[in-house]
């Protein structure tokens, strides 16, 4: 994962995207893939790709904000409770992947699977903004 992310932030800074976070710039290319995704038609194939790539964007989205507020000045004071919180956040991570589709089975499955996995790790990325990121 951390190479992966290595690659993004240098294609980021050799491509001009500078002027805003990496992370900003991930998910900008996620909302433009989900608008892609919604009015172009394409393959199933194809949205389940496209989909996978939205959720390995915003999953490196979350680490990157993770890695700044455990990078942030008076991290000291507040690692305890972070570290806890993170923790039961995979617990409710690994229980939403286990959930089944509507689509169980069939071929929108993965595509879907992926969307909901995706939404869920936004509403993490909100979360930390808002309760552990310093402003």
């Amino acid at each position: 994962m951390k190479q992966i992310i290595f690659s993004v932030l240098i294609l980021l800074t050799v491509t001009g995207c500078v002027s805003r976070l990496p992370e900003d710039e991930l998910r900008s290319t996620r909302n433009r893939l989900e608008d892609y995704l919604w009015n172009d038609a394409m393959t199933q194939s194809e949205m389940n790709i496209l989909s996978q790539y939205m959720l390995q964007l915003a999953n490196m989205e979350k680490y990157l904000l993770e890695y700044r507020i455990w990078n942030q000045t008076g991290y000291e004071k507040i690692e305890k409770e972070f570290l806890a919180d993170c923790k039961a956040w995979e617990k409710r991570a690994d229980a939403e992947a286990q959930k089944p589709s509507e689509f169980e089975g069939g071929s929108m499955a993965p595509c879907d699977h992926n969307l909901q996995m995706a939404s869920f790790i936004e509403k993490r990325i909100e979360e930390l903004k808002t309760k552990w990121k310093k402003k």
